[in-house]
């Protein structure tokens, strides 16, 4: 009995508390906001103008709560939202001005309407809506489009490609891009891979296509187009609506290589070779390789002393086993030396790939030769390595030790790993351990006044003689570096 009597003065605390609420609460009269706007602007330039807005909201008996302003673009039948705001109003009259950017956005044609809906409404619910119009939008000039590096120092695709006009599109056919590479589409690039900004430049906005300022890209309020797609070998193909801001592209479908003709498959002086003397000496071409796949070489001198000691394993006769990761690779064979030389692709940066370069290195080859001088334009001045777990890599070298005229402490061999292609991302070799060899570093070994600046964070080497074929392994986790000798 006192558990029921508890509960039914519960009960009547909830009815009476709900219905003090209601009585407390001051009940407006119905009543409809008086609501008038303006636009400014006849016209407007998307992506470029602004719209302003004047609005003004009238109330007598019942106090306001919020206004939407909502732009669109288009016909009744094919109206798109450009942006909605909601403004808190207060009182019995509001009186406001707003300016709203009229960006370019997919199905935004020229001489669409552009129109501003508005809705008021009181803090009973009553609403009052009107919409404005008499502005016409209207499409940027785009008369040429080029698919433009997102920055000059973006290597991947060059210095840029002009797309050529075909009705509503525009289109970019044998390009010879990588299955993953970002750009922007630029009304004016030049040649020398830089994009005119004071011209319409499309990139992306929250994962869309749109057009964008170089203020918004250096902010990052916008980024650059991403094309990626692992089933293709290359990319080859891109077609772009400035209408409905489509993207769609094409390319040849990767199919690992079972068989290779030196003198069939690869061309004569493989144009990837920036040095045009050492690329005659080789011949190359870009091959799709899958991992832990056997391939047949024809055209070698001797496919057993012939294959990359890194990113090959001899099977027997012509048949070597792929040991990289799936994937498209430079292949090239250095004719005199009898020799293969596997590189990924020279956009690929750490984790994927490591580089070493520096003086007194070599290709593993019967006729191995020293590198006299540091570099990137061949294979023969700069060796990759085979990433073998993360952030570890393996490099098969011949290396050379002897005197250094310069220094009676150090010895002639003199190199720097580097995590992409071309000098970037250094590896300072006075945080590694090395293990061994007597290179600079290691224990008992202490850092001489007389090194350069140049030379700071180098792997030089001791006065020991060195001379033969070594594997190196770069781990980057432990700081480590370690050497064995193959022959």
């Amino acid at each position: 009995m006192k558990f029921k009597f508890l509960s039914v003065l519960l009960v009547a605390a909830v009815v009476l508390a709900a219905c003090q609420q209601k009585e407390f609460r001051t009940v407006y009269p119905e009543e409809t906001p008086e609501l008038t706007g303006s636009i400014t602007q006849s016209e407007v330039l998307y992506g470029t103008d602004s719209l302003d807005v004047t609005v003004s909201v009238k109330a007598v008996k019942t106090p306001l709560s919020t206004l939407t302003i909502m732009l669109t673009c288009g016909e009744q039948e094919k109206t798109k939202k450009i942006s909605e705001s909601v403004v808190r109003t207060k009182g019995y009259a509001y009186d406001g001005s707003f300016r709203f950017a009229v960006p370019f956005l997919s199905g935004m044609t020229d001489g669409a309407p552009i129109r501003v809906y508005l809705t008021a409404e009181n803090v009973e619910g009553c609403k009052a809506q009107t919409v404005l119009s008499g502005c016409t939008g209207h499409s940027p000039a785009i008369p040429t489009l080029y698919i433009m590096p997102p920055t000059i120092d973006y290597k991947v695709i060059g210095k840029g490609k002009q797309m050529t006009k075909e009705g509503e599109l525009f289109v970019a056919y044998d390009l010879a891009f990588p299955k993953h590479f970002e750009f922007l589409l630029a009304t004016v690039g030049t040649k020398f891979g830089r994009i005119d900004w004071t011209q319409p430049v499309f990139g992306l906005v929250d994962g869309e296509i749109s057009l964008i300022t170089e203020d918004m890209f250096t902010q990052g309020l916008a980024t650059a187009i991403t094309i990626e797609d692992d089933e293709k070998e290359s990319i080859d193909t891109v077609i772009f609506n400035p209408v409905t801001f489509e993207l769609t592209y094409g390319g040849k479908v990767a199919m690992p290589v079972s068989k290779i003709d030196v003198n069939t498959d690869l061309e004569e002086a493989p144009k990837y070779i920036s040095s045009s003397s050492v690329a005659k000496k080789y011949r190359g071409a870009k091959v799709f390789f899958a991992k832990d796949s056997e391939v047949e070489i024809e055209g070698a001198v001797s496919v057993a002393d012939a294959y990359n000691l890194d990113y090959m394993e001899y099977v027997s006769g012509n048949t070597v086993k792929f040991l990289g990761e799936t994937g498209m690779y430079y292949l090239s064979y250095r004719v005199e030396s009898d020799y293969f030389v596997v590189e990924p692709l020279y956009e690929l940066t750490a984790p994927e790939v490591m580089y070493v370069c520096g003086v007194g290195l070599g290709h593993p080859c019967k006729t191995a030769e020293a590198t006299s001088g540091w570099g990137f334009d061949s294979p023969d001045q700069n060796f990759v390595g085979r990433t073998i777990a993360p952030q570890v890599y393996q490099f098969t070298l011949y290396m050379k030790n002897g005197e250094n005229a310069d220094y009676d402490d150090y010895g002639s061999l003199n190199f720097k790993f580097f995590h992409q292609h071309g000098w970037g991302g250094e590896e300072a070799g006075n945080n590694y351990e090395q293990i061994g060899l007597g290179i600079y570093g290691s224990p008992g070994i202490t850092k001489k006044d007389g090194t350069t600046d140049a030379e700071k964070g180098n792997w030089i080497a001791t006065t020991d003689p060195i001379d033969g074929v070594y594997r190196i392994t770069l781990d980057v986790n432990k700081k480590t570096t370690t050497y064995e000798k193959i022959r």
